[in-house]
């Protein structure tokens, strides 16, 4: 479950900070701190990732032999 989470918000904050830096890219942003929010979000992906991966680097699969 908690991965499952872990993946909708780190999807959801790699659109929110793709979408954020194309509206600071544009030359008529409404306001400016869309660059600093699209570093935020990108802060919080890279956590995300970063949490899903550790949560799987010691887990062993067990393998039952059962012939």
């Amino acid at each position: 479950m908690v991965d499952f989470l872990l993946s909708i918000v780190g999807l959801g904050s790699l659109l929110g900070a793709i979408y954020e830096f194309w509206v600071f890219t544009r030359p008529n942003g409404v306001w400016k701190w869309e660059g600093i929010l699209a570093i935020v979000l990108a802060i919080v992906f890279c956590a995300c990732c970063l949490l899903l991966f550790l949560r799987h680097v010691n887990k062993e699969e067990e393998i039952h032999i059962t012939q």
